[in-house]
């Protein structure tokens, strides 16, 4: 949600009207999702998580993690999003939102033109400062183009309708002998986003790597859904924030990535759960990552 700080005197010295232009796209890039028109296409999300709890029926409600907290992260994500937006000068009247969206879009794109090849390096730059990753690992476009690899086939309806307007796409591509993070977004913001999530699922790897052929492929056909990515960008800010205020500050993030991608699908829980439920227990539990052989079982 605010990676683009990150890079905030680059930006600056590119275009000073940069750094909120990407405030107001990330907020409205959040809050859309509780806007009336995102709601007829895709569902409620209070009404969504309040039936990943209840229904048996919901693709979340065996997930420990979803099914007991989904909603509230989701709701403490909206909160965070609606009290940033005054200051940003984002509109949250369900009349005026949707028609701030557009020009929002507009005038962004309209900033970017001048700098799309200076931006693409700046986007790469930032993801090696945070992930440690060589920059020449990273294949980076802002373009209208961003479908690359084996995109899933949806599920429902709701999916398709969600598919058409899908503005950014993040992953692992092998090039010959190489793992290639490879990121695609209609906009700067979105680009870097791709290459952080291309960079946690290179990272992610490592874990998914020790499993047979067939397993990974049955794991990957039910996780990787693009159904599941509204659902996933409503609770996925809140939880990483909280993720990363107990995760230990003398390790880089990939290598605590690392070894959570290495856990059982027990010990993974245990820790998602403890994070949300008891920070200080979760932060025991990070300490002790990858200090035996046990925690990659």
């Amino acid at each position: 949600m605010t990676f683009h700080h990150l890079a905030k005197a680059e930006l600056d010295a590119l275009d000073p009207p940069l750094v909120r232009s990407y405030d107001q796209y990330a907020l409205v890039n959040l809050l859309q999702y509780w806007s009336l028109d995102a709601a007829a296409l895709l569902g409620w999300p209070p009404r969504y998580w309040r039936r990943a709890a209840t229904s048996p029926r919901h693709p979340f409600y065996h997930h420990p993690v979803l099914s007991r907290h989904g909603g509230a992260l989701a709701a403490e994500s909206r909160r965070r999003g609606l009290e940033r937006c005054k200051e940003k000068g984002v509109a949250t009247s369900p009349l005026l939102f949707p028609v701030q969206v557009p020009l929002v879009v507009a005038r962004l794109r309209a900033k970017e033109a001048r700098h799309r090849l200076a931006l693409v390096d700046l986007a790469k730059h930032a993801v090696t400062t945070v992930w440690g990753i060589s920059p020449d690992r990273l294949e980076a476009a802002i373009t209208t183009e961003v479908a690359f690899g084996e995109v899933s086939t949806p599920r429902t309806m709701s999916g398709w309708a969600f598919l058409a307007g899908v503005v950014g796409y993040g992953g692992v591509l092998r090039r010959g002998d190489r793992m290639m993070v490879v990121g695609r977004g209609t906009n700067w913001y979105l680009t870097a986003k791709e290459l952080v999530k291309g960079t946690a699922e290179l990272v992610c790897l490592h874990g998914l790597n020790r499993l047979p052929e067939d397993v990974y492929r049955r794991v990957v056909a039910a996780a990787d859904g693009i159904d599941f990515e509204p659902w996933m960008l409503q609770t996925g800010g809140e939880l990483w924030r909280r993720f990363l205020a107990v995760q230990p500050g003398d390790r880089p993030i990939a290598e605590t990535l690392m070894h959570v991608a290495r856990l059982s699908p027990g010990a993974l829980e245990t820790l998602m759960l403890a994070v949300i439920e008891r920070p200080g227990r979760a932060r025991e539990l990070m300490v002790g990552l990858g200090d035996s052989d046990e925690s990659a079982a």
